[in-house]
């Protein structure tokens, strides 16, 4: 008689410790999945896999004052790239994230309010004074970020935001300015957290906010 019929064989016990493996690693990958997504009840907010550093730039803001990296510090940033002579997206994004504001405002100290920045990708029209004529429309508390060329691209390639202006004289006030219109989240440490995708709800964009804040 074979005495071995009667034990599993090698093949056989080699499966189950796989299985028992693969049991736990996809467990332990489900887990750090749902770590990456955020808390299940984000409406809006894409969060990164792990918040990415942003290199310095040197931009100005709408008083004139030099603007770095450094000035997003201390507080969760939100971060709108347009254009003032934007007819449509712009205008309504603004407004809507007036809305949110307003919403933050009474439930948040001001502390934990985050700050919101249309980033000009335009500066030829968009002077730091025109900045802030167009952006007090909306609320007085937002601000103004542009700069040249070169250095607006510092940072937009490094958030993944793409913008066209079109060839223009310098004279010209007339022409065609094309942009994403995702929302860039950076947090207190001046990193890249998430984006809001367009288009945009303000109800959406206040919920995931007022989570990722507490």
């Amino acid at each position: 008689m074979n005495q071995n019929n009667n034990k599993p064989s090698l093949r056989f016990l080699l499966l189950v410790v796989s299985l028992a493996i693969l049991a736990v690693l996809s467990g332990a990958l489900l887990f750090k999945s749902l770590q990456l997504r955020g808390q299940q009840s984000l409406q809006a907010l894409i969060v990164l896999p792990e918040a990415k550093v942003v290199a310095d730039f040197v931009l100005y803001d709408e008083t004139g004052g030099i603007f770095t990296l450094a000035d997003f510090k201390g507080q969760w940033s939100v971060l709108f790239f347009g254009f003032t002579s934007c007819p449509d997206i712009c205008p309504n994004t603004l407004y809507q994230l007036q809305q949110v504001r307003a919403q933050l405002a009474a439930e948040l100290s001001e502390a934990q309010l985050p700050r919101f920045y249309l980033v000009s990708v335009d500066p030829d029209r968009d002077s730091p004074g025109k900045l802030a004529e167009y952006l007090a429309f909306f609320d007085p508390e937002f601000k103004g970020i542009s700069g040249e060329d070169r250095q607006l691209r510092a940072l937009t390639m490094q958030l993944g935001i793409a913008y066209h202006v079109a060839d223009h004289d310098e004279s010209d006030d007339d022409y065609a300015v094309d942009h994403s219109a995702g929302l860039v989240l950076l947090n207190p440490d001046a990193e890249m957290y998430g984006v809001f995708p367009a288009p945009h709800e303000a109800e959406h964009i206040r919920n995931d906010l007022l989570q990722v804040i507490n």
